[in-house]
């Protein structure tokens, strides 16, 4: 029997059942069964043995194919179309950084071109520290950035200006309004918009407008000579204000001593510390703090931070009436500071009560000086306060400034607010004003006026300290005069047994010196 060249149809896998299959091969029909089908692969192996198949590219070769190709492109097709624009300097108006160098001005971060910004833009780290604290108006120019803004407000500025020289004044206001929502940092806007309330006769804030001008463009002429024009005649109203808180004072110091003073005293205690607290964010209400100093009841839904901070003020004020008032001298020391500090903080934060800090702060729009000079800046300042000169000061101003000095330092972690509130009513206490209470609901203006301090300004912040000294005492007098009235028409004015017991208590706590 001859063997057959093996053909494409004998590569079908034989099925193992003995079955029949048929096919055509070199124009014959055969019969294949399974022992025919395996002894002709046999031998066509033998005659043909198995080339060796060849193999492809490696998978090396390809990717580095692929890269050349993919450079090629990339050099030859991508680099002619056209690109997307670099952000520009618009893009980056809200990211804000703090400089360790007082004259910085604000810059976009250079860098190479890219279309994905960070957020969050840090100034490099160069190991400098601040012996000064850092006022960053950069935040304030940055919004004022805006081109078109600023065209659109100095236009408005321009038609304000020709109305105020035809005499319509009300039309001017209300587009120095429109100008200064746009602008309000603006040189140009603020001038303007102080020659206008010049002319209302709001001689207080055209002089804060020029001031302010000042601050960001300290040569500019025209605002120096407006200011050299409002200047002695803000002085001179500001002495008549504080003439008039004076006067109300020796007022007060003649109030009789009786029980109706007494419980207005005892609504103060509660009152400054629900206000001082909650400056600070403290959603404890008064009813609820007084509840808390009263009972020690505690509020369900609020925090213990909370409840704590109530209890820490509450120490803070009673050191204050019965150790730091009694002292036979007007002298303030560093360690009375830090024992007020650390009453406040004694129940919040025991760790850093009556403790300086020993790392860096930072405070809304300023940087306080670094923690290794801090204890250098609080000695000068408690100099500044014992010096001479300044116990010759009005003590408005001088308590005035004393919270500012302290806010600026910023020796605590936390607590300098509070402490600083502290300070001042020591101040004001020991001239024989009453306590001064800053409520909550001038928060604003109290931050306000303190950035306008770091401007170079203080005048506002003692305007308001005085203007919340004269309410503070209008209340003890107001008080006065309604329990005359209800003496007089029979009703009786005398303390409850609760509110006699717990005036008792304190007083014997200051007696025996706790």
């Amino acid at each position: 029997m001859s063997v057959r060249r093996r053909t494409h149809s004998d590569d079908f896998p034989y099925p193992l059942e003995r079955t029949r299959l048929s096919s055509k091969l070199n124009g014959r029909l055969i019969l294949k069964t399974p022992r025919n089908y395996l002894n002709l692969n046999v031998s066509v192996l033998r005659e043909n043995p198995p080339q060796p198949v060849q193999q492809g590219y490696s998978l090396t070769t390809v990717i580095f194919v692929s890269i050349v190709v993919s450079i090629i492109c990339q050099h030859f097709i991508i680099s002619d179309s056209p690109k997307r624009r670099a952000p520009t300097h618009s893009n980056l108006l809200n990211i804000g950084f703090i400089s360790t160098n007082p004259t910085a001005k604000y810059s976009p971060a250079v860098q190479k071109p890219t279309f994905l910004v960070d957020p969050i833009y840090d100034e490099k780290w160069k190991g400098v520290q601040t012996a000064v604290p850092v006022m960053t108006t950069e935040s304030e120019e940055k919004r004022d950035n805006n081109h078109a803004k600023v065209k659109e407000a100095i236009l408005a500025a321009k038609a304000a200006s020709r109305s105020r020289r035809d005499g319509n004044l009300e039309r001017a206001m209300t587009i120095m309004e429109h100008a200064m929502a746009l602008a309000p940092n603006n040189p140009q806007i603020l001038i303007e918009m102080g020659q206008i309330r010049e002319m209302h006769n709001e001689l207080v804030e055209a002089d804060q407008c020029y001031v302010k001008a000042l601050a960001y463009d300290p040569e500019n002429s025209e605002a120096l000579v407006l200011r050299a024009r409002t200047t002695p005649l803000v002085s001179a109203i500001d002495r008549k204000m504080l003439r008039s808180v004076h006067d109300l004072r020796n007022e007060f110091a003649h109030l009789q001593h009786s029980t109706a003073l007494r419980r207005m005293m005892r609504e103060t205690y509660f009152l400054y510390v629900y206000h001082t607290v909650a400056i600070e964010g403290n959603t404890l209400s008064l009813g609820q703090t007084r509840a808390i100093l009263e009972s020690g009841m505690v509020i369900p839904g609020k925090s213990i931070r909370e409840h704590n901070e109530v209890i820490g003020m509450d120490a803070a004020l009673r050191f204050l009436n019965c150790s730091l008032l009694s002292k036979g001298h007007d002298e303030i020391s560093i360690e009375d500071i830090l024992e007020m500090h650390r009453r406040v903080l004694g129940n919040a934060d025991p760790v850093e009560a009556g403790r300086i800090r020993t790392s860096q702060v930072y405070v809304g729009r300023f940087t306080p000086v670094a923690p290794e000079y801090v204890m250098e800046q609080l000695a000068d300042m408690v100099d500044w306060l014992n010096d001479e000169s300044t116990l010759a000061m009005d003590p408005i101003e001088r308590a005035a400034i004393a919270h500012y000095k302290l806010v600026l330092v910023h020796p605590f972690t936390d607590g300098n607010g509070r402490t600083a509130r502290l300070l001042l009513n020591l101040i004001m206490m020991r001239s024989g004003f009453p306590p001064v209470i800053l409520p909550v609901e001038t928060r604003a203006e109290y931050y306000a006026s303190l950035h306008v301090a770091n401007l170079g300004d203080l005048r506002p912040f003692v305007r308001y300290v005085a203007k919340h000294s004269e309410a503070s005492i209008q209340r003890y007098i107001g008080a006065m005069k309604t329990s005359s009235d209800n003496t007089i028409n029979g009703e009786d004015s005398s303390l409850s047994p609760e509110d006699s017991e717990v005036s008792e208590k304190i007083e014997a706590e200051c007696r025996s010196g706790n």
